[in-house]
Order: C-alpha cells, then sequence, then structure tokens
C-alpha cells in the first residue's frame, strides 16, 4: 500500500515539474524581445491579422481579435493603434477590400512559377 501510495506521490511530484518547465518556457519566450520588425504597413498588417481571425486558423477560431492584434505587435515590434478603425476603413476601400492578401497571393504564385523554370 506504501509502494501505491509512493508511486502516486513521484506521478504528481513529476507533473509539478514538467509544468514547471512548461510554464519557465512561456515565461522566457514573453521577455525576449522579438528580433523580428514588420515593414509593411500597419493597415497590411491588420488585414492580415483580420483575414487570420475570420479564417479560424489560429485557436480553432477561439482566439479574439485583440489577442491577435497584441501577438502581433510583440511579435513585430509595431503598435498597430486603434485596429478597429483601421477595419472599417479597410472595409470601406473603393478598389479591393483585400489589397494586401491580393498582392500575396501574387508574389506566392510568381514564386511558384520561378521555381518551376
Amino acid at each position: 500500500m506504501a509502494y501505491d501510495m509512493l508511486i502516486v506521490y513521484l506521478q504528481q511530484e513529476i507533473k509539478k515539474l514538467q509544468k514547471n518547465t512548461e510554464t519557465n518556457k512561456l515565461n522566457s519566450m514573453k521577455q525576449k524581445p522579438s528580433n523580428l520588425f514588420w515593414t509593411g504597413s500597419k493597415t497590411e498588417l491588420i488585414e492580415l491579422t483580420y483575414a487570420l481571425h475570420s479564417s479560424g486558423a489560429i485557436n480553432s477560431g477561439t482566439a479574439d481579435i485583440k489577442e491577435l492584434a497584441s501577438m502581433f505587435e510583440k511579435l513585430f515590434n509595431v503598435d498597430l493603434g486603434n485596429y478597429y478603425h483601421t477595419f472599417i476603413e479597410i472595409r470601406a476601400r473603393k478598389s479591393s477590400k483585400t489589397k494586401f492578401l491580393d498582392k500575396l497571393t501574387e508574389v506566392l504564385i510568381r514564386r511558384f512559377k520561378d521555381s518551376d523554370e
């Protein structure tokens, strides 16, 4: 009986250690500033952020826009400002509402073609 209790205790301690290790990794990632900088326009990054949010490709669609915008701000060392207002401006565009996404599609297709040659 004591042996069984010891096994349960050791398993609990192992889980605690694993959790602490994961927490330390996450904290160290949060503390390190990113070496990446967004060199496109803020509007382009906001368009990309809303596209990813709308696709549901992050956290199975459960991440909210504020989380995504905050993550991109940290990742790319940029202040997106009032991204809600910028989204309204993107929606009001007379030309393509997905100008940056269209550009991304175009350059990726061009890269595919160049790789095939």
